[in-house]
């Protein structure tokens, strides 16, 4: 015991200093970087928006994206994390997209028409294709022989500052930006997006964004059964409406409650179908939705 106390006493302080320029806290960004390179990312992105500058110099919209998303997974939360993951000397060598600074994040994300904004999903969806097309073909069929489901939902994102664009103070007094996002979930895989503000209503696009996600779905995926699952807040007959029309499933629950089941293609109380059952009353209330005549069981 003395002995270990005595060595004890003679530990080495740490001292702080200066950092490390090669050294970085970032070191993942280099598995992200060999992922976009195998999977196209910005070749993709860029092909499906199309020139977002006269001159073909500097960064594209593929590029922004890509960048912004790198600094995301950095933990960065607001545009001037770019430049803090820019003064990251060693971090900037493996990064996707070195050398992207804020201002220039902001100027070219203003350049983008809407029209260019819905094009990204056509590049993500070519994305997610060679994504599948590297998979073993075990891997592949469990995600997308069935059941694929698509996820609708929406998040209230608060921002600060009184001359921000496109957001508005929701029903709880704050100034937020609300995404609305379907997604394919047993990949965890963005579809199509959306992005309103604090008044705006989801249920008045999801039919819409529903129709979008299917078409960027993959062919493999879409050929299997497909189901849309969305909480108490999409209850509008439209929504309901459209996942018929399209001939999938639909997956809903009231908030709060636990998912609901056997409201697949092919369930018992519709045995031998590979098409969506649903058939609506005349009222627009998504709860009067019913499958081969009957309420779904947890519906």
């Amino acid at each position: 015991m003395k002995r270990i106390r005595s060595r004890a006493g003679k530990r080495q302080q740490a001292r702080i200093g200066a950092p490390d320029r090669s050294l970085t806290a970032n070191a993942g960004l280099a598995a992200v970087t060999e992922l976009c390179d195998r999977l196209g990312v910005i070749e993709a992105l860029d092909a499906a928006v199309g020139p977002v500058k006269q001159r073909d110099r500097g960064f594209g919209a593929g590029e922004l994206l890509a960048g912004i998303a790198a600094a995301q997974l950095a933990g960065e939360d607001f545009l001037t994390g770019l430049d803090r993951q820019r003064a990251d000397a060693a971090g900037q060598q493996i990064t996707p997209v070195p050398g992207l600074a804020s201002t220039t994040a902001a100027g070219l994300a203003r350049r983008l028409t809407p029209g260019q904004w819905r094009a990204v999903e056509t590049g993500l969806a070519v994305v997610t294709g060679r994504m599948l097309s590297l998979l073993p073909a075990e891997r592949v069929t469990a995600l997308a022989g069935g059941p694929v489901t698509i996820d609708l939902d929406t998040t209230d994102v608060e921002v600060y500052g009184r001359k921000k664009r496109g957001v508005a103070y929701n029903h709880q007094g704050q100034r937020v930006g609300r995404p609305h996002v379907a997604t394919w979930a047993e990949t965890e895989t963005v579809l199509a997006a959306d992005l309103g503000d604090g008044t705006d209503d989801p249920r008045a696009t999801a039919p819409d964004l529903l129709r979008r996600a299917l078409a960027a779905l993959p062919a493999v995926a879409r050929a299997g059964r497909v189901a849309m699952r969305a909480d108490a807040g999409y209850f509008a007959g439209q929504l309901a409406r459209a996942a018929h029309d399209a001939h999938i499933a639909l997956r809903s629950a009231p908030s709060g409650s636990r998912r609901c089941g056997g409201c697949w293609p092919g369930s018992p109380t519709t045995p031998g179908t590979t098409r969506s059952t649903w058939t609506m009353r005349k009222s627009p209330s998504l709860s009067t939705a019913r499958t081969g005549g009957r309420p779904a069981p947890g519906c």
